[in-house]
């Protein structure tokens, strides 16, 4: 595996330390994207095509929607849900990190190089 030696270099994290960092790596990510999440459900919302030819289009482009959520709505509207959807990634973060320092083990002992030797 690329950028794992399974031998053992002094370091240690315990589980938890693993898991505090997913989280908050999936905190700061959601963060981050949330602005953009909001633009891309409010796409999928919108009936009219996204396209300025239509002119019961509501948004039509990412820069334009983004503009436009902001006049109408504030900064705070980019966040909108945020709280729920920053649960379920301080979660994800948590599991994803931890679920791979568990079984990248795993794959050390099967990998493609210790196969050919």
């Amino acid at each position: 595996m690329v950028g794992y030696d399974p031998k053992e270099d002094g370091r240690s994290n315990s589980k938890f330390e693993v898991a505090v960092a997913g989280s908050v790596s999936g905190l700061i990510t959601r963060a981050l994207i949330s602005p953009l999440d909001v633009i891309k459900i409010r796409f999928q919302l919108q009936i009219e095509r996204l396209s300025r030819s239509d002119p019961n289009a509501k948004y039509y482009g990412i820069l334009q929607a983004g503009r436009q959520i902001l006049q109408e709505e504030g900064p705070t509207a980019f966040w909108k849900g945020h709280i729920p959807a920053q649960l379920l990634s301080i979660g994800y973060g948590a599991v994803q990190v931890g679920g791979k320092d568990l079984t990248r083990p795993l794959g050390s002992c099967c990998s493609v190089e210790e196969q050919r030797e």
